[in-house]
């Protein structure tokens, strides 16, 4: 009998989220029938009032340069990002965070400095790029960073210019991250694909 409640409660909670998503893609869609959206966030307040930690999730497009916040499967937000450059791709594939801080600074990429704290390289990677004796390492801020990886990606606030950009990582401008910061815990899924899968065209009816 427990087993038989429990499989309808989970069919109510899908049709659910079947309607959910439903209203929230034609809500979406006038939000990108408009002028200018590249530029600007989405969000639908009534979703986002709903989130918690235990619903949400992300995906990055890495066609569009967006980024997907899903509550209950829904479309909450859709936001401006920057991925990696071609020198530095932003690897596509299923991921969870591993890790939160609001105050973290790269051990990989920053800026070189010699003994006189005059900077010599501003766009150091310290894989292979020498620190001169009696010089230092400084690594590039990452505001609210939500790491992805161990090799070092991740999300987190940085310059937005509409194309990929950045070493990697995926950069947020500081209202999104701020926000999706709070919202998320360790064991978030995030998605990162070529096109944002809640996107892909509902099935008919």
């Amino acid at each position: 009998m427990e087993d038989l409640e429990k499989k309808q409660a989970e069919a109510r909670e899908e049709r659910e989220r079947a309607e959910l998503r439903k209203l929230a893609l034609a809500e979406h869609a006038v939000f990108r029938s408009a002028g200018g959206w590249k530029k600007r966030t989405y969000r639908n307040q009534a979703l986002l009032s709903q989130a918690t930690s235990e619903n949400v999730s992300l995906e990055i497009s890495l066609s569009e340069q967006r980024g997907i916040l899903l509550v209950r499967t829904a479309i909450a937000m859709d936001f401006p990002v920057a991925t990696g450059r071609k020198s530095h791709p932003t690897p596509a594939g299923d991921y969870t965070i591993r890790s939160k801080e609001k105050n973290y600074a790269s051990n990989l990429y920053g800026r070189i400095y010699d003994a006189q704290d005059l900077l010599v390289v501003s766009d150091a990677d310290a894989r292979s790029d020498m620190v001169p004796e009696g010089g230092r390492f400084e690594g590039a801020t990452m505001p609210y960073w939500m790491r992805l990886t161990d090799s070092g990606v991740g999300l987190h606030v940085g310059y937005v210019p509409g194309r990929p950009a950045s070493h990697g990582c995926i950069r947020l401008k500081r209202d999104s991250a701020t926000q999706i910061f709070d919202l998320v815990k360790v064991g978030t899924p995030v998605v990162i694909a070529e096109n944002a899968p809640s996107l892909a065209l509902p099935e008919p009816g």
